[in-house]
């Protein structure tokens, strides 16, 4: 949708009864406030919030709709249709508020450019586990099916829902590429089209949202956990740039530099590509892409054939918004800064890495004061939190 306006006929015309206005809080999880259709014209002007999601001493919020954001939600019942559009977060002065996910990457982007002359694509990929659920409806750990990578039906038991996923998200105006069967029993992947950063990471929001919905309407329960299950694959966030200067691919040697620039930070930025207790039992995973060129594992960053860049090291329960702001800022710094600092181990723990990211010069000059604050004062109350069904409960 171009503005309001559309949104406005689109709600006319299809029956549309409720509006989700969607943001992130400051870890990238889903939030929304619902307000009826008939109502949705003036709330566009702004609609107050408690500024709980981000913290008691932010102020008052208030959310402004985003109309290229706009999607259905085709998983719920036609009769009384549901729409979506994620908001811009500001203060109540209408000033932009640091913590706005969706404005740290804006900013992180047009920043990339300054300083490189180039612009960014990024292809995501997410994974996921489906889980059953028990008797009661809770969710479990026990998976779907003991299908592995790649694995066709009838011993891959997740087509179906993979092929309803697919068609949601078309439905919903997301260009999902392919899907398939992962390594793991029970987990799955959705390989994104390329696209620009913002939209990038308001399609991994989005999808995250839709597989949960669609797989608990099958009765089933999707988990984006980094590595839900004890010895198991882990699921991976992984990142695709292609990076261009007047609309040609930058030559491999720039490509190169920009690799070099994430590689040479990511033990700083793991607090935020890996942010919880069960990602670190995900990187001590001898399979995990962690490594950085100084422990022998596979690599996180590398450079393809065709000259795009791709970033393996995030996992499932990132913030992707901020995930992706910190990997600009890297690209950028090794595709104009020969003297990196040398790649580092990554951390064994959240506490560790929230010990190096606090300490981090290049965290500091990449992400908000502010948001920064809060983030790690909320996190540290978490850092000791790491079995599984801590982030299961947590809706991961």
């Amino acid at each position: 949708m171009k503005d309001i306006g559309e949104i406005l006929e689109y709600i006319e015309d299809n029956g549309v009864k409720f509006v989700k206005l969607s943001f992130c809080d400051i870890l990238g999880r889903h939030k929304n406030v619902s307000v009826n259709a008939s109502h949705f014209g003036e709330a566009a002007d702004g609609f107050a919030i408690d500024p709980l999601p981000f913290g008691r001493d932010c102020g008052d919020l208030i959310l402004v709709p985003r109309p290229e954001t706009f999607t259905p939600m085709p998983w719920r019942p036609s009769a009384g249709a549901v729409v979506s559009v994620m908001c811009r977060v500001l203060r109540a002065d209408g000033k932009p508020f640091a913590c706005d996910c969706g404005k740290i990457l804006e900013e992180a982007d047009a920043d990339f450019t300054r300083a490189t002359g180039c612009t960014v694509r990024l292809m995501t990929e997410s994974e996921f586990y489906i889980f059953r659920l028990d008797e009661n409806g809770d969710p479990t750990l026990v998976p779907v099916d003991s299908a592995g990578y790649l694995d066709a039906a009838p011993l891959d038991r997740c087509e179906n829902l993979r092929r309803d996923i697919v068609f949601n998200l078309e439905t919903m105006g997301m260009q999902p590429l392919s899907s398939h069967h992962e390594k793991g029993r029970g987990q799955n992947a959705v390989i994104f089209r390329a696209c620009e950063p913002y939209m990038s990471a308001v399609n991994t929001v989005l999808f995250r949202s839709a597989v949960r919905n669609i797989a608990y309407s099958n009765g089933l329960y999707a988990s984006f956990a980094p590595c839900p299950t004890d010895g198991g694959i882990g699921s991976n966030f992984r990142v695709v740039a292609g990076i261009s200067r007047s609309g040609r691919p930058v030559s491999k040697e720039e490509a190169e530099a920009f690799a070099r620039g994430i590689t040479s930070h990511m033990h700083e930025t793991a607090a935020f590509a890996n942010p919880v207790g069960n990602s670190y039992d995900r990187l001590a995973l001898p399979t995990a892409p962690c490594g950085n060129g100084i422990d022998g594992r596979r690599n996180a960053v590398r450079v393809q054939e065709d000259g795009k860049v791709e970033i393996m090291y995030a996992d499932t329960a990132c913030n992707p918004f901020t995930t992706l702001a910190l990997m600009l800022a890297a690209g950028a710094e090794g595709m104009k800064n020969d003297k990196l600092p040398e790649p580092q181990p990554m951390p064994a723990s959240l506490g560790a890495a929230l010990d190096i990211a606090e300490n981090s010069a290049f965290v500091r000059r990449s992400l908000p004061k502010e948001y920064l604050e809060q983030y790690f004062a909320y996190k540290r109350r978490l850092a000791a939190r790491t079995g599984r069904e801590d982030v299961i409960a947590a809706g991961y």
